[in-house]
Formats: C-alpha cells, sequence, structure tokens
C-alpha cells in the first residue's frame, strides 16, 4: 500500500511540473488537465457504488445535520464575495476576485505546481471517500446502536 502512495505521489508530482511549465488556455494546458478530468470521471464510474444505500427517512430529513449544509454555506459565501468583489468600485487590487488571487499565484512556476498538486489530491480525496472500500470501512467503524 505505501509503495502505491508513493507511485501515485510521485506520477501527480511529475504530472503536476509538467501541466505547471504549460501556458494557461493553450491547447497543451487544457489536454493535460482534461485527461485528468476524464480520468477521474472514468474511475468514478468504476470505483463508485452503483447503488448507494438509501438513507432512513428519519435521517434525511435538512436540518442542522444534514450533510450538505455547510457546502451550501460555502458556496452562498464564496458566490456573495465573488459578486461583490467583480461589482465593487476600485482596482483589482482592492477587490480582488478568486481568478485574479490565482492569477497572482500562477505566475509561478514553484506555486503553480503545487497548486495544481492539490488538484489531484483534492480529486484522489474525493474519489476515494465515495469508493466501495471507504464505504465498507466506514460502515465497520460505526458502533451499532441496540
Amino acid at each position: 500500500m505505501r509503495t502505491r502512495s508513493a507511485l501515485l505521489l510521485a506520477g501527480g508530482v511529475g504530472y503536476s511540473l509538467i501541466a505547471a511549465s504549460t501556458t494557461p488556455f493553450t491547447l497543451p494546458a487544457d489536454v493535460l488537465t482534461g485527461l485528468v478530468v476524464v480520468a477521474m470521471a472514468v474511475l468514478v464510474c468504476v470505483r463508485w457504488p452503483l447503488r448507494p444505500r438509501r438513507a432512513r427517512a428519519a435521517t434525511a430529513t435538512v436540518g442542522p445535520g444534514h450533510p450538505y449544509l455547510p457546502w451550501l454555506v460555502l458556496l452562498i459565501l464564496f458566490v456573495i464575495w465573488e459578486l461583490f468583489n467583480y461589482l465593487a468600485h476600485g482596482s483589482r487590487a482592492d477587490h480582488p476576485t478568486l481568478s485574479s488571487i490565482t492569477d497572482a499565484i500562477d505566475r509561478t512556476y514553484l506555486l503553480k505546481t503545487l497548486m495544481f498538486l492539490g488538484w489531484l489530491a483534492l480529486g484522489r480525496v474525493i474519489l476515494r471517500r465515495g469508493s466501495r472500500s471507504w464505504a465498507r470501512k466506514v460502515a465497520r467503524a460505526k458502533p451499532v446502536e441496540p
């Protein structure tokens, strides 16, 4: 297992170094980014359960314990931030949008490489958390209620 993780890390670092050397919005950059997106889509289709278990009616209610509520709040805050900064009067330096912040980071090869590697790592985490093996591991770890 450690060998597999080391190989994935080495491959991810190598791929990130190559991807970071491309110019944004060019064919090589689009192809390198698109390959990862397609690979992740294929892996999601292969690794994720075909029929996830349905939540019980008692646990499926929307409320403070709803699993998507924090993501929804984060998305709403992000949209508000972007709209405010986009519509605010003044320079981009005074009111930066997320894209202008990432543009500043992308100017440095090392930071661009780290951002791409972080994006790959996030994809791996999402893929792993949705896999059948992760679902079995979580189901075994939960205590059985009487």
